[in-house]
């Protein structure tokens, strides 16, 4: 049981590297405009770079208090662009960027951020 927390951990690290991989590259591929381009590669950078902090809890890690937060803070960022995108009469970047953050909530709310013992 003691490796779970740490496979779950691992797991949403490739999640969130995944995502962030998908909103670099999306909103370029389907063309989506230059606000969506870029809202797309910070958003996208910003998660790959909780990824790759949040993978190890080593030194130069985050504490896992605060890849919580920091996983629900991008999680509702990318549900509010969805939102500002929708109000900006700009729908394919509204359903990428909610189906996005709504992935990036169901990964901080399924994550169990506790260390194992002896880590």
């Amino acid at each position: 049981m003691a490796g779970r927390s740490n496979t779950m951990l691992g797991l949403r690290a490739a999640a969130l590297f995944v995502a962030g991989s998908a909103l670099v590259v999306l909103p370029v591929a389907l063309g989506l405009g230059a606000a969506a381009t870029v809202t797309g590669a910070l958003a996208g950078g910003l998660a790959i770079a909780l990824a790759g902090a949040g993978a190890d809890a080593g030194r130069g890690g985050l504490p896992l208090r605060a890849q919580a937060a920091y996983d629900r803070g991008l999680a509702i960022g990318l549900l509010l662009a969805s939102l500002g995108f929708a109000v900006g009469n700009s729908p394919q970047a509204a359903l990428l960027f909610a189906t996005i953050g709504a992935a990036a909530l169901a990964i901080n709310l399924a994550t169990r951020y506790t260390a194992s013992p002896g880590v």
